[in-house]
């Protein structure tokens, strides 16, 4: 038993839990060494299976006891609730001959003595950053205050004992500070002075090896091939996993578990992820320090949009939700505590020990260190994660009662995502159809020359629409808004403001579908470039665009990603949609996180508005 369920006595659902009436149960090694004598024996694992008589007794041992791990961890699976697994290097094939002392999880414990070739390695690493000691100006952290907004809400609605400001929450949201660095300058980082995580960095990945599946042996080892793509895939040679665990049935075929992801995490020092849920079931492999993990089912939060940027965080902490609020947030929070008591699990998992962590289900992680040693070293806390899925008929025929929720989401997901095109095109032509027949040309009143006015509202009007009409209209607005002496907007909604209504109806007049369409207007933004007095203007522009106008602006250097290279400030040679989107950001310098806050903001409500057309049309 470990852990305990936060007001045991109020859980509404005790049974589909555990029988120990709400505590999450632990999975211990079982004890077979008196369970065979003769190859005629039987042994009941669930249902009596007797043996093949040409079977070895080493062999059928080791199968039987494979069948008994995992008969005891089939019924979690199946009901999607949380367990421990204690001495997690004992749920596999421990091969005759082999040293007798178990190998680890992990076979290099220290991160340190790993090859030079992964140690040097570099990764994008987030970090929460200290103004203090000056590694990120305050200038670059314009929003800090909504990410700390959020972070306090993430703490409001644990029920972890509190965090001190030394122990950082790392959000893992777009909008997060990361920085590059190898794993070696990471691990003799200043941990007193710097707040970094490794999180999530890929070891093995079905999608880079064009697998179904990530294929493993009954000793735990993995059968892979070098990837290019997966800097750290050097490591699954030293990875022992649960076989017993992660093989599924050994009497059933075809399988029933589909391995999907392997994952390194480390934190130097402490630190906290904000809560969060994943889509598929995962095994939590703690190899060093500690991690305290608080649990709790669906339902018990409301999840953001269906479909938006990390649609697995709560609704509460994504700030472009219509909901926020300061009464409309402390609202939520007290439904949230409530939901959420006696159906809250806190479960510690120390090194050596895993968690099975059911999909969909909520999860706040602390991590700690391990004690140093005596000159003064730690090896932080690292975890391997396992990402599957199980895929049988007693969990796909009886979903459990807490797990309807999300099973009604990930289906209205699947749904949207089928339909997505269909919902987004009609968005857009509705949008289109309805702005095109209000407005028949823009007119600017001593601001520009007439020529350039005409010229613009040819190409956003009248003129059949090409790359080189695109192209024309990025060089006359650009020369428009030079020509303007205004450097903020004299209208405070911007809403009747020519320069906005142009690159509105410019930006509606793309067609997605249409690549040359595309490529113009990726190549307007290499070219844009503007002073600063005209910069303030130009970005109150942008902060004004409707949610269409952000999409197809976003979508366009989407879909021209790795379609063409140019040539950068630097005379090397880039994706031309990477180029375009940097300098799109750096023409209007300090007010980039605005800007792409809005964009952010205009994509998901626009998606939410495409959501809502397709279930009143279709549903």
């Amino acid at each position: 038993m470990i852990g305990a369920v936060i007001n045991n006595s109020s859980l509404p659902d005790p049974h589909y839990y555990s029988s120990s009436g709400g505590d999450i149960g632990t999975l211990t090694p079982p004890d077979t060494s008196s369970a065979f004598s003769g190859t005629e024996k039987c042994i009941r694992v669930g249902e009596c299976k007797k043996r093949r008589r040409n079977d070895s007794p080493s062999s059928t041992c080791e199968t039987d006891k494979h069948a008994l791990c995992w008969d005891a961890f089939q019924p979690y699976l199946e009901k999607c609730i949380p367990v421990k697994i204690s001495d997690v290097a004992s749920f596999r094939h421990v091969i005759e001959g082999a040293n007798k002392n178990k190998e680890p999880v992990f076979s290099t414990m220290r991160l340190d003595s790993l090859p030079a070739e992964v140690l040097d390695t570099s990764f994008t690493v987030q970090c929460v950053p200290n103004i203090n000691h000056g590694i990120v100006h305050p200038s670059d952290l314009a929003d800090d205050d909504i990410r700390q907004k959020a972070r306090n809400i993430d703490e409001k609605i644990s029920m972890l004992p509190n965090t001190t400001s030394e122990t950082p929450t790392f959000m893992g949201q777009e909008d997060q500070v990361t920085t590059c660095m190898s794993l070696r300058e990471l691990l003799s980082i200043d941990k007193h002075i710097h707040h970094m995580s490794a999180s999530q960095l890929p070891i093995l990945d079905v999608e880079e090896m064009e697998q179904d599946s990530i294929s493993l042996n009954v000793d735990g080892k993995l059968n892979h091939q070098p990837t290019p793509n997966l800097k750290l895939s050097a490591l699954a040679s030293l990875l022992r996993l649960p076989s017993y665990l992660l093989l599924g049935n050994p009497h059933n075929e075809p399988k029933d578990i589909f391995i999907h992801n392997i994952n390194l995490w480390h934190a130097p020092q402490s630190c906290c992820t904000n809560v969060h849920y994943d889509d598929h079931d995962n095994l939590l492999i703690v190899t060093s320090g500690e991690k305290i993990v608080e649990l709790y089912p669906p339902g018990c939060l409301k999840a953001s949009a269906v479909y938006s940027t990390h649609a697995n965080h709560p609704e509460l902490l994504r700030r472009r939700s219509t909901m926020q609020t300061d009464e409309n947030i402390q609202r939520e929070i007290k439904a949230t505590l409530e939901r959420k008591r006696g159906r809250t699990h806190i479960v510690n998992v120390t090194a050596g020990e895993a968690l099975y962590i059911p999909l969909g289900w909520w999860h706040r992680v602390v991590s700690k260190c391990d004690k140093h040693d005596s000159i003064g070293r730690s090896n932080g806390c690292t975890a391997i994660n396992v990402w599957f899925d199980y895929h049988h008929p007693s969990r796909q025929n009886n979903i459990p009662e807490h797990m309807s929720v999300f099973h009604l989401r990930q289906s209205s997901r699947k749904y949207f995502e089928l339909n997505k095109d269909y919902a987004t095109n009609l968005l857009l032509e509705t949008k289109k159809r309805t702005y095109f027949l209000e407005n028949k040309e823009i007119e600017f009143v001593e601001e520009i020359t007439n020529e350039d006015n005409a010229k613009m509202n040819a190409i956003v009007f009248e003129n059949e629409l090409d790359k080189p009409n695109i192209l024309a209209f990025g060089v006359v607005y650009r020369k428009s808004l030079l020509c303007t002496p205004r450097t903020a907007s004299a209208d405070p909604l911007l809403l009747k403001d020519p320069f906005y209504c142009m690159l509105e109806a410019f930006l509606l007049r793309i067609q997605l579908e249409n690549a040359s369409h595309v490529a113009g207007l990726v190549s307007v933004w290499t070219e844009v470039g503007l002073p600063d007095p005209h910069v303030r203007f130009f970005s109150e522009v942008l902060c004004k665009l409707s949610p269409e106008a952000c999409y197809i602006l976003t979508q366009a250097w989407e879909r021209h990603a790795g379609v063409n290279t140019c040539v950068d400030e630097n005379g090397e040679t880039q994706d031309e949609a990477e180029i375009s989107y940097r300098r799109f950001f750096s023409n209007v310098t300090t007010y980039s996180k605005e800007v792409r806050n809005h964009l952010l903001n205009g994509v998901e409500e626009f998606y939410h508005q495409a959501w809502v057309q397709l279930s009143s049309t279709v549903l």
